[in-house]
């Protein structure tokens, strides 16, 4: 019941009505965009698929280090056909992803040449660049055996 009701209940005079509202040009712009997103996400679908993507890389991959997780978004946020083709199912783009760079030792070296420049930057040191031939510095926290490795554990969690 409101204020009004109950003052008329009490046997005082009724409350005078507030004052007609203006109605804007501002406002007819905040109506008209309001509808406009009326059941929708104000968030774009593949910003929405990248934070799903996020949250299943933290949980799924065994990085420590964080440099490969940030290096495997930074790749799938500057791929839109393969975001915006597998939008409803990120999961989808993730495998293809991971195939694309089991699949081709190009790619994986590549990956992991970034995943250690990014660790670089990160840490504030010299990368420890894994060489053509396979040679490794002793502390490299990213080689491509043991990101193929996360890697296939990896598609095999996401596989079941």
């Amino acid at each position: 019941m409101s204020d009004r009701d109950k003052k008329n209940q009490d046997g005082q005079a009724p409350l005078p009505a507030p004052p007609p509202r203006r109605f804007t040009l501002s406002e007819a712009v905040g109506r008209a965009a309001g509808d406009a997103l009326k059941g929708a996400s104000p968030v774009a679908a593949t910003r929405q698929a990248l934070a799903e993507l996020r949250n299943m890389l933290e949980i799924h991959l065994d990085d420590p280090e964080g440099s490969l997780r940030r290096t495997i978004l930074a790749r799938l946020e500057n791929d839109p056909p393969l975001l915006a083709t597998h939008v409803k199912a990120p999961a989808a783009a993730l495998v293809v992803f991971l195939k694309r760079i089991l699949d081709n030792e190009e790619n994986l070296f590549s990956l992991v040449r970034d995943a250690d420049a990014r660790w670089g930057r990160d840490y504030d040191e010299k990368p420890r660049f894994e060489t053509s031939d396979g040679i490794t510095a002793p502390d490299d926290p990213y080689t491509r055996a043991g990101v193929r490795t996360l890697l296939v554990r990896l598609l095999g969690q996401l596989k079941t």
